[in-house]
């Protein structure tokens, strides 16, 4: 589709006021490097120490250590030792901070030319309330600070070897769903943080790493522009997975408005922000890692019929009947057993090193990773290449640069599968009523002879400057810039079963985002208990995306062909450009470093905005209150904090919503229009308001912390599509600020330490988190469907909505309840336990779950067998019955869906509850098998292998589904093959 009109239409002066504003903010960082002298280095000395546990005399290993005011710092080696060269002389003040630690002052006297040394002692902090977090924050902030919920991710305390960073998230934090696609090679995730606060937009969270706002949407289907949209894999990857887990070095997790005001207006689904490994002052720090495993589908169907519910390797897998006969054998018989399995279990290798050090005021952390995942599908395979580079500098005693680069390759192959009359899988389930009429495996592999690839190619760089002239007064500025570049080739060769003239279609993405970031620190003390900081900046974010493909059908003969050798081809091209800009203030007022008041709001243009819109204003407050800190709390109870947040977030709205457009048509050989969209000058971005309350608590001897939160979500000006007049020429519906939706629940977090001796031990914890949504408004807007959900006032967000069988187990004709809204299709409680076993000799065995349940789902692709008189596994009782003559005697359900004129599509919707065991894991030190290793271990993993799915969903898995894209609501079971379970062996070296 052409768009006359461009997307970079601004609302008049004020969004380039703010760009305006937003580049003389990040220049000041800039301005102030090159007019203020830095000090003489000449005047220096060092300082050296080590840093160990109060109680044990243990060293804190990776332990921060900084000198405060300046951008000196480093971190502890293993041996809790650290080094820090050119600290100017005379009095500074060392600060030591550690995860599980209270922070560490120490006031010292540095001579010119001289070595100080000192051991610094840290006390253990279930809390960590010293620890320091940047996202949501204008710079960097203590978390007794932050009257806000963060949830991070320290991956020193990760067993597992996570396969990609999807499994990396899933189930780590309290708020964070993951939901898994499917079994198909590089099939990315969806990720929800608390719930849907949009109906019509994106909700999938912000992405930055190392401050870099990077694509956080998930890359384009393969599929062809001609023809149905289902020939392809029917999957789509994720940006997320461009990473290597291996170099990630902790992750902060925002999860509503109140914390990501300062993010403005395309923050309301929340922030996750990754920050990748760095370099310590110290020799080279080498590490080697080694993965080698396989995955294999799990059992699935019913449990009486094995038309589905055999393992790979078994005969007859997931196609063909045992009796039919193959090559002079029988599929019953093992010897033809290739030729009857679509099944296999994939073979994983992964083969990663590292190297991490630094001299003087320079540090390095240098990686590079290969993987190659064999799929469990007979095409599907993932091939990724990836390198990455952190680089520090200390350009002075108050200037840092940090300069972070990572590039990855990844080639992805798929199967043919989905709902897609040329793919395997669903003419597999289909048997003899498939598109072939044949369940014979010589014509079931012949659908195998089609090639859908996809290529990616990605670069992340970024550059921060902190420059600190006083110690009073911080600033930082980033710059940074992500680069995608996809390819995705589909092709149906010529003599293809379905299409024997052959069709390719080939499409070139470029995805590009920039990053424009400065923020300005001024901390001062107003009287001898209060203190301020005040903080200003300003921002830009400007993405592109320009898009050709090219299609052709129709070629003369066999070869690798191109698209203009088809006898029909067609070329289609789209771009398009967005930029948000805007600019904040905050205050935060510390008394007595336990009452924290902060106050804050951020201003924002977007280029989406209606031309009758200027600034959209987003305030933020918040309140933490260290309870634990005042002379009355009894020290028996432990630690506590108290906190309170209120703020305001936004949604952009889509592209081309704001302006009127036609679409390029040929007719009758001639150049023409066709009015597309009508436009709409008043349309902005959805405001979603959020209160957070809760409190962060540790109790008997800090051997049990909790974290608990209570948050409500208010969307306002929601974005739904309104019809508009015929008349005017204009039939699309168009986009209004009309709607309101809300969302609410609980998180609570709790870990414990049950067990505690020298030699062993026993460490639980839990993530509970609940999340009821609700239609508020319509504006007066009838209920519609959007996305595969619908939406309708005084019921769940994008609920699932059918026809209910209200009698199913009556031997009697089906009793229907039309329009029946069975509930959400997203989960509305989540508890995901972990333990964790400290054995003799350093052996760890963990293990870690996840339950969801509350949500609906549609299992569409029984329906699509059922419809078409497959003898489908969850009617085998009644063609028991059928078959006998006993037709009379089929409960209602059964009567509903078995006989296929009475098949309803709309019946289809079941609970989805499940529940998995994540991963098992055991970890075996290794260090006394490999000689001048200074840390070795060999962790064994068992990822998915465990599961229950509550008996209503009769055939498939959940995490079994049809997406559109990462963005879509609804959950639809579509004919994929379930998500496998993995198998990996670990040996990780360091010298």
């Amino acid at each position: 589709m052409t768009h006359l009109s461009v997307c970079m239409r601004w609302s008049q002066t004020v969004i380039a006021g703010v760009l305006r504003t937003g580049l003389c903010l990040a220049a000041l960082g800039g301005l102030g490097l090159a007019l203020v002298a830095a000090p003489a280095l000449a005047q220096t000395g060092t300082v050296e120490g080590r840093v160990t546990v109060a109680s044990t005399g243990q060293p804190i290993a990776n332990a921060q250590v900084t000198i405060i005011g300046t951008a000196i710092g480093t971190r502890t080696d293993q041996n809790g030792q650290f080094a820090l060269l050119n600290v100017p002389t005379g009095s500074q003040q060392l600060r030591v901070a550690a995860i599980g630690y209270k922070l560490g002052l120490l006031q010292l006297n540095v001579q010119t030319g001289t070595i100080t040394t000192q051991t610094l002692t840290l006390s253990r902090s279930v809390l960590r309330l010293d620890e320091v977090v940047v996202t949501g924050t204008a710079g960097e902030a203590r978390k007794r600070a932050v009257g806000n919920s963060i949830s991070q991710i320290d991956l020193t305390n990760v067993a597992d070897p996570p396969a990609s960073m999807d499994q990396l998230l899933q189930g780590r934090a309290a708020g964070v769903q993951v939901m898994q696609s499917n079994a198909a090679s590089g099939a990315g995730a969806q990720i929800r943080l608390r719930g849907a606060v949009s109906v019509s937009q994106s909700n999938q969270p912000l992405i930055y790493i190392d401050g870099v706002r990077v694509r956080s949407e998930g890359y384009r289907r393969n599929r062809p522009p001609v023809g149905f949209t289902g020939r392809s894999g029917n999957v789509e990857a994720s940006p997320l997975n461009d990473l290597n887990p291996d170099d990630i070095d902790r992750i902060e997790v925002i999860k509503g408005s109140a914390a990501s005001t300062l993010y403005g207006t395309e923050a309301a689904a929340g922030v996750i922000q990754i920050f990748t490994k760095k370099g310590r002052t110290g020799t080279p720090r080498w590490t080697f890692q080694i993965d080698q495993g396989f995955s294999n589908v799990r059992p699935f169907g019913t449990d009486d019929n094995p038309f589905l519910n055999l393992k790979p390797g078994d005969n007859a897998v997931f196609a063909t009947d045992p009796e039919a006969t193959l090559g002079g054998g029988s599929c019953a018989d093992p010897s033809p057993n290739q030729d009857c399995s679509w099944l296999q279990n994939g073979y994983r290798q992964k083969y990663a090193g590292s190297v991490g050090g630094g001299v003087g005021g320079f540090t390095y952390y240098v990686s590079g990773g290969y993987q190659d995942y064999e799929g469990v599908l007979p095409n599907d395979s993932e091939e990724k290449v990836s390198t990455r580079g952190n680089f520090t500098f200390d350009v002075f005693d108050n200037v840092r640069i940090d300069w972070n680069t990572s590039y990855s390759n990844t080639r992805v192959k798929n199967t043919a599968q989905g709902n897609n009359a040329h793919g395997l899988t669903l003419n597999v389930y289909r048997a003899e009523r498939n598109y072939l009429q044949s369940s014979d495996p010589r014509g079931l592999r012949d659908l195998l002879n089609q090639e859908i690839t996809t290529d990616i190619n990605r670069l992340v760089t970024g550059v921060t400057v902190n420059y600190t002239p006083w110690p009073w007064f911080s600033n930082r500025y980033t710059i940074g810039y992500d680069l995608a570049q996809q390819e995705n080739r589909n092709l149906r060769p010529f003599g293809f079963i379905r299409a024997r003239q052959g069709i390719l279609s080939d499409e070139q993405i470029t995805y590009q985002t920039l990053t424009s970031d400065y923020v300005g620190n001024v901390n001062a003390r107003l009287t001898g208990d209060l203190r301020t900081t005040f903080s200003f900046g300003g921002q830009s974010i400007t993405t592109r995306q320009v898009r050709t493909t090219a299609y052709g059908e129709g070629f003369a003969g066999p070869g690798v062909p191109e698209v203009s050798d088809a006898s029909l081809f067609i070329a289609r091209e789209n771009r398009l450009r967005l930029v948000t800009a805007g600019f904040f203030f905050q205050n935060v007022l510390d008394y007595k470093n336990r009452y924290f008041f902060t106050a804050g709001i951020r201003f924002d243009g977007n280029s989406a905005f209606g031309s009758n819109l200027g600034l959209e204003a987003y305030p933020k407050a918040s309140l933490s209150y260290v309870i634990s800190d005042e002379e009355f709390w009894p020290t028996e109870l432990g630690e506590m904090k108290l906190r309170a947040a209120l703020g305001f977030a936004g949604r952009a709205p889509g592209a081309f919503d704001a302006i009127r457009t036609w679409n390029a048509i040929a007719s009758a050989g001639q150049p023409a229009f066709r009015p597309a969209n009508v436009g709409n000058p008043d349309v902005g971005p959805e405001r979603t308001r959020e209160i957070e309350l809760g409190f962060d608590a540790g109790f008997v001897d800090g051997r049990v912390s909790a974290e608990f939160t209570w948050y409500q979500q208010r969307t306002s000006d929601a974005l739904f599509n309104v019809r508009q007049v015929p008349s005017n020429g204009f039939l699309n519906s168009q986009a209004a600020n009309v709607g309101v939706i809300r969302n609410q629940g609980i998180e609570l977090s709790v870990n414990a330490e049950i067990i505690n001796q020298p030699n062993w031990g026993v460490d639980v914890g839990t993530n509970i988190y609940t999340n009821q949504s609700k239609v508020l408004d319509l504006g007066g807007a009838v209920p519609f469907g959007a996305g595969g959900g619908w939406v309708e006032e005084g019921f769940p967000v994008m609920a699932a909505r059918g026809d209910l069988i209200t009698n199913p187990d009556a031997i009697a004709d089906p009793v229907i309840e039309t329009d029946h809204i069975f509930g959400p299709q997203q989960p509305t409680f989540v508890f995901t336990p972990s333990i964790n076993i400290r054995l003799p000799k350093g052996v760890q065995l963990s293990a870690r779950g996840e339950y969801q349940g509350g949500a609906w789902i549609q299992d569409g692709a029984s329906f699509n067998a059922l419809s078409r008189s497959v003898r489908w596994p969850t009617c085998n009782a009644a063609y028991t019955l059928i078959d006998a003559g006993n037709s009379d005697q089929l409960t209602a359900r059964q009567r509903a869906e078995c006989i296929p004129g009475n098949t309803n599509s709309r019946t289809f919707y079941f609970k989805q509850d499940f529940f998995k065991i994540r991963d098992v894991t055991l970890s075996i030190p290794m260090e006394w098998a490999i000689r001048q290793a200074q840390s070795a271990s060999l962790t064994l993993t068992a990822q998915n292998y465990v599961r229950w799915i509550n008996s209503d969903l009769r055939m498939f898995d959940p995490e079994m589904v049809a997406r559109e894209s990462l963005s879509d609501q609804n959950r639809s079971i579509s004919e994929h093959i379930p998500p496998p379970a993995i198998f990996t062996a670990s040996l990780r070296i360091g010298f």
